[in-house]
């Protein structure tokens, strides 16, 4: 199949590249991706939480030249994006995972490997140039999982991200009708696909995590103040304040209306990171300019694997970064760890998402 893209990835608006992958996509693989729960909600209203955010920059502040260098977990980075965990590459195009970690590493990033990758964690943390942390869903099985985590640890993962927002197997995707289906030849490379989600998530489970894998355990599904000190208090260095892109709990909070108050009550104790409707590199600003430490991009990198593979993901990441620099340039902001608290402000009412 000719799947060279039919818009220009560095420059179409992200809506655009969304429906030219659709068309290259079966209506059962674009709607796992795309869709999210119930009314969909929270889904169509985390991109529109970004937009309600503004810039309000200082100028003549001498900028000429901006740096895109931070840490993640006290260990430098090039850059603030993550490629956040989602299931099922291969699915989008054959290069899978494997081209989606090379795009990663192309840009020297970090990249989430999903448990539901096609792709053995063995395979992605044999790629040279890029950070691997592995996501994990814990499974009612407890040998399996603590053996996932230790299999990750040892490929390479320098650190284990729990997703704490699905307690549940409950079905609650819109699309595609009937319910998704697997494709024929995809395969699960750390499961089968009929493991049972462990339902009964504690504190107590999550350090056991830590335990058992011996690198940072990064919550991920954090949207309440609380949680976050509870993180800290309990040892946890990092949280990711996320509502699943929308995909679990419809009508809960906008991971941008919520990102503020966890920063706030993080104090610096933990580091937060954020995900759920990221689309361009003025988002990412505006997650910083929040308080962010990282910005988790997913979607939009699995547009740019099926249209292009391994390129198309390269050019995505790619332009998102650009894009970044662009408007922190744009913005009189030289350094993403130096961005001043007033650039970012709130504007009401929420504009309406384009093209939704």
């Amino acid at each position: 199949m000719n799947r060279l893209p039919p818009v220009d990835l560095e420059h179409a608006p992200m809506l655009e590249l969304e429906r030219a992958a659709a068309a290259v996509l079966t209506e059962n693989v674009h709607g796992y991706y795309a869709t999210g729960a119930r009314d969909q909600r929270t889904l169509l209203e985390n991109e529109a939480a970004w937009a309600a955010w503004w810039f309000r920059p200082r100028r003549l502040s001498g900028v000429h030249e901006v740096s895109l260098e931070t840490t993640f977990l006290g260990r430098p980075a090039t850059h603030p994006l993550i490629v956040a965990p989602s299931a099922g590459h291969r699915m989008a195009h054959p290069d899978g995972e494997i081209g989606t970690a090379r795009a990663v590493a192309a840009h020297g990033g970090t990249i989430v490997l999903s448990t539901s990758s096609n792709v053995p964690v063995e395979e992605v943390g044999a790629i040279p140039g890029l950070t691997l942390w592995f996501q994990l869903y814990p499974f009612a099985d407890a040998e399996l999982t603590d053996s996932l985590v230790r299999r990750a640890v040892a490929a390479g993962s320098t650190a284990i991200v729990l997703t704490v927002d699905v307690p549940s197997e409950a079905d609650t995707h819109t699309l595609p009708v009937g319910g998704f289906r697997t494709p024929e030849g995809i395969s699960w490379a750390h499961h089968s696909g009929s493991g049972h989600i462990l339902e009964r998530l504690d504190w107590d489970f999550a350090k056991h995590v830590a335990d058992v894998g011996g690198v940072p355990v990064i919550l991920k599904g954090i949207l309440h103040p609380d949680d976050a000190i509870r993180a800290a208090d309990e040892g946890f260095r990092a949280v990711i304040v996320s509502n699943h892109g929308g995909r679990t709990l419809d009508s809960a909070i906008p991971t941008a209306m919520a990102l503020p108050d966890v920063v706030a009550a993080a104090a610096g104790r933990v580091e937060v990171l954020v995900d759920s409707g990221i689309r361009r590199g003025a988002d990412i600003l505006k997650a910083l300019g929040l308080g962010a430490q990282g910005v988790l991009v997913g979607r939009p990198i699995l547009w740019g694997l099926a249209l292009d593979g391994t390129r198309g993901a390269t050019t995505i990441l790619g332009r998102l970064l650009r894009e970044l620099a662009e408007d922190m340039a744009f913005a009189d902001v030289a350094d993403v760890r130096a961005i001043p608290k007033d650039l970012v402000i709130p504007a009401r009412p929420l504009p309406p998402v384009p093209g939704r």
